[in-house]
């Protein structure tokens, strides 16, 4: 079913939107009925071009249930896991999400989440969790959370096998069907990966960054990288350049999930970020952060401007595809036990 909708073209002029984490709150029940998500302002400043949450378990797996298999029909998403635990079948493949792991989940990979933790006291309690991007004892005993980028806001969500209907044959399944970004594919990135680890700033002693290495599956849309103050621990090797040099007219977005610090627009002001605070901004209009808090950890994404290029799909054409539901399925494959094959292993195959 071809693309057909408007082109994703943000609001003339320059982007420059912050949300402070006072302004935005959990919305329970907005997709998932266990879920609360919370809007990090993304979409208003883009124009729909891209949508970025925080999404946090308000139920554990026993009281809620798993998802159901289903996928995601968008152009980019990634998913940053912050506290608590999930497990994922993405594509057959079992996946552990904490904090400290990056994934490309990549619009298209069929995929469930069966488990997922929740420990808070209340209702308010839960809505103070704190968030993490490294691994941390204190990160694993929380309810599940995580960070969501998607390009852009509108995408089909196609119900592959309801949840009451899963079986465990189903939950093994590698699944292929013709809705992948061409170019995209899943990537998962750990502390443990090769090139996950934190090393010198370019330019910047005071700064360490970990490249989270989205760029090449995503299709050279989205590059993303985690910023702290230096320390003793970064690795040896070539400095991290944080920007794509070459790439110009894209959206940067940048998201305190701990501590504080100061950035600088390109028109001279100084910007405070603080925990659970998002700025949403044309490229090069805020720069690298100086400042910081010892627990500063500064999430910041790049959008490549060809992703404006790029079309969203009519209400028409969602309907249609959710309608369609396990109809775009084309092949399926159960994973024999062991199966080291990667996700989405029967893309494209005949």
């Amino acid at each position: 079913m071809p693309i057909s909708g408007r082109q994703l073209t943000p609001p003339a002029g320059p982007i420059f939107h912050l949300c402070r984490a006072v302004q935005s709150d959990y919305e329970v029940g907005e997709f998932r009925a266990w879920a609360g998500y919370k809007n990090l302002g993304s979409d208003a400043a883009t124009g729909d071009l891209a949508h970025f949450q925080h999404v946090l378990s308000f139920a554990d797996t026993e009281a809620a249930g798993r998802t159901g298999i289903h996928a995601h029909l968008a152009h980019a998403h990634i998913v940053i896991p912050t506290s608590g635990r999930g497990v994922f079948s993405y594509d057959g493949v079992v996946t552990e999400a904490t904090a400290g792991t990056v994934i490309v989940q990549h619009g298209g990979t069929v995929h469930d989440q069966f488990d997922f933790s929740y420990a808070a006291a209340s209702d308010a309690d839960n809505r103070a969790t704190p968030q993490w991007i490294e691994a941390s004892p204190a990160a694993a005993a929380r309810s599940f959370g995580f960070l969501e980028l998607f390009v852009p806001l509108a995408f089909a969500n196609v119900e592959i096998v309801p949840p009451a209907e899963v079986t465990p044959a189903d939950q093994a399944t590698a699944w292929e069907h013709p809705y992948h970004l061409p170019g995209a594919h899943f990537a998962i990135q750990d502390e443990r990966s090769p090139g996950a680890a934190y090393r010198p700033v370019a330019g910047r002693p005071d700064l360490e960054a970990r490249d989270a290495a989205t760029w090449e599956p995503s299709a050279g849309l989205v590059a993303t990288w985690i910023l702290r103050p230096a320390s003793a621990k970064a690795a040896e090797g070539p400095a991290v350049t944080v920007g794509m040099p070459g790439e110009a007219g894209g959206i940067d977005i940048f998201y305190m999930v701990g501590g504080s610090a100061r950035l600088r627009r390109d028109t001279g002001e100084d910007v405070l970020l603080q925990a659970g605070d998002t700025a949403t901004v044309s490229q090069g209009a805020l720069g690298d952060p100086y400042d910081g808090s010892a627990d500063m950890r500064l999430l910041r994404f790049f959008i490549a401007a060809k992703a404006q290029c790029l079309r969203e799909r009519t209400p028409d054409e969602i309907r249609r595809l959710e309608d369609l539901g396990p109809r775009i399925i084309r092949r399926r494959q159960v994973r024999p036990a062991g199966d080291a094959r990667p996700v989405n292993v029967l893309r494209g195959a005949r």
